[in-house]
């Protein structure tokens, strides 16, 4: 009866396995006799290498562990949903406060706007009746002309800042 001796055989992957050799002859191809030529260490212990060759998914300690108390994992994985959630709602609460902040400069500037156009009007209207009444020379209300045509041009430009500034981003990038 020929004699055999069960051998350790070992592969970089992980895996081994027990092979009946007769005496002096050698692992098949790709075998190794020793379980250093296994590259990730968390296959390289006699746990892992019994699991593999009994044909067993190895779990390691640490893997079990969490996995007999998933709760642990679960609870610690919430409370960092919730603290951050938190930070992204005062975060939210913030950028909100300077948006309102931010909307009435623009509606009181909007106003100011207004308010001034109006005012040309108004005294593009009185110099024009006190040029009518005689109250001063042609050359002195187109003077008075000039410079509130120079403060309507001022005052169109001042609107065309605040249409752009205040335009949502597509807008700003077609206008470019």
């Amino acid at each position: 009866m020929d004699q055999t001796i069960p051998t350790w055989g070992y592969k970089s992957d992980g895996s081994a396995e027990i092979f009946d050799l007769a005496p002096g002859e050698g692992l098949p191809e790709g075998w190794e006799a020793s379980p250093t030529c296994i590259v990730d260490p968390a296959f390289a212990t006699a746990e892992a290498l019994t699991a593999r060759s009994e044909g067993r998914v190895y779990v390691p300690p640490a893997l079990a562990a969490a996995v007999a108390d998933p709760a642990s994992g679960v609870l610690d994985e919430l409370a960092n949903a919730v603290a951050e959630n938190e930070r992204l709602q005062a975060l939210i609460s913030t950028g909100m406060a300077e948006n309102e902040r931010l909307i009435g400069e623009i509606e009181d500037a909007e106003a100011g706007l207004e308010a001034a156009a109006g005012e040309i009007v108004s005294l593009k209207g009185l110099l024009t009746k006190a040029q009518e009444d005689g109250g001063f020379a042609v050359s002195e209300r187109d003077e008075a002309l000039a410079k509130l045509d120079a403060v309507t041009a001022n005052l169109t430009q001042a609107r065309a800042d605040l249409d752009a500034a205040t335009a949502p981003p597509a807008a700003k990038k077609g206008a470019r």
